[in-house]
């Protein structure tokens, strides 16, 4: 598919036609935080300059408190009433190449699963998403070390890169062709794939190469002196899962008012000492140490085993909130100078 070009004077006029048609979702500034919101033009956003999105697209896939179904109790029988479905379909504007490549992921875990979590499909069914390359890394960022998805994208439709006075536009799919042809945007000659080249060059250089991850942690050692270090350090706060893209797991509970209410799941995990006690009172993961072992196992070698991907896609954010500065990159060297050691 040709790459085209438009001008930054021209991408209000493009954003407009966009949100005409799709509900349209960017990058904007929230109590100083960048998150991703519906938003009905380009004045509301945060593109400019944007280091990297605070959170990432999870929430517009799975929120974190979402209503299962209603119920009605009436003598012995129940009437169950499902939740309207989101009828709109939505662009997402902005999304970095990690945050895409999460949706893949999570994909194959939801396809894996009975019964189909028909909620997350339909929304992903419903979502087109329009990338934006990685100019200026994080300090925390690491996806090039877990994959190769910042310079072959994944799962978006268009992928912008900021060139300074326009942006260069790689239509993915149809549907980005369609997308890009709402614009005033003109064919890519040899001097903008020149400069698209050296900015993503550049942003290279800033960041680790490809590790070997998903042979290595196929060995990690169960009974690593990591695990205690960890635990010792842990505040088991949760902030790294909750911001983490791929992180999938949930609570489900019931909300009664007398004959009727409501089933609703909301985000948990398994940083939480009760996310895997049992009724009988027993729990497998009782200390830190399981429960940090768990999140490291879980993220590379288990989901490389179950789904042949890593469940991590390099995006920092757990590395840049923990509040006890545990950086997952340091773990990991860890684990594989023991398992290169053997």
């Amino acid at each position: 598919m040709e790459a085209k070009v438009i001008s930054k004077q021209d991408l209000a006029t493009w954003i407009d036609a966009l949100v005409k048609q799709y509900e349209v979702i960017a990058p904007v500034t929230e109590d100083g935080v960048v998150v991703f919101r519906q938003v009905s033009g380009l004045s509301e956003m945060t593109i400019e300059g944007m280091v990297g999105p605070a959170k990432s697209l999870r929430e517009h896939f799975t929120p974190p408190t979402e209503t299962l179904f209603d119920y009605k109790l009436e003598d012995l029988s129940a009437e169950v009433i499902p939740p309207e479905n989101e009828e709109r379909h939505r662009v997402i504007f902005g999304a970095r190449a990690c945050d895409a490549a999460t949706l893949l992921y999570v994909g194959a875990v939801y396809s894996n699963v009975e019964p189909i979590d028909t909620a997350y499909f339909m929304r992903r069914e419903k979502t087109y998403l329009v990338g934006l390359f990685c100019n200026k890394p994080a300090w925390s960022c690491f996806c090039t070390e877990v994959g190769d998805f910042l310079t072959n994208p994944v799962a978006m439709d268009v992928y912008l890169t900021d060139l300074g006075n326009r942006y260069y536009a790689e239509p993915l799919t149809p549907k980005g062709e369609e997308l890009i042809g709402l614009g005033n945007f003109r064919p890519a000659d040899e001097n903008d794939k020149v400069a698209n080249e050296e900015i993503r060059q550049k942003a290279l250089e800033r960041l680790p190469k490809r590790a070997e991850h998903e042979t290595a942690c196929l060995s990690y050692d169960w009974d690593h002196p990591v695990w205690t270090e960890l635990a010792k350090k842990c505040l088991s706060c949760g902030a790294c899962a909750f911001l983490c893209p791929t992180c999938h797991c949930f609570d489900i509970q019931e909300h009664p008012k007398l004959k009727k209410g409501s089933r609703y799941r909301c985000w948990d995990t398994c940083q939480f000492e009760k996310f895997t006690l049992m009724a009988s009172g027993h729990n497998p993961r009782e200390t830190r140490k399981e429960r940090t072992r768990q999140r490291v196992f879980h993220k590379f070698k288990y989901s490389q085993e179950r789904y042949c991907m890593l469940g991590c896609v390099g995006c920092g954010r757990c590395i840049a909130a923990c509040p006890v500065n545990i950086d997952i990159r340091r773990v990991l060297e860890e684990l594989e100078k023991t398992a290169v050691a053997k």
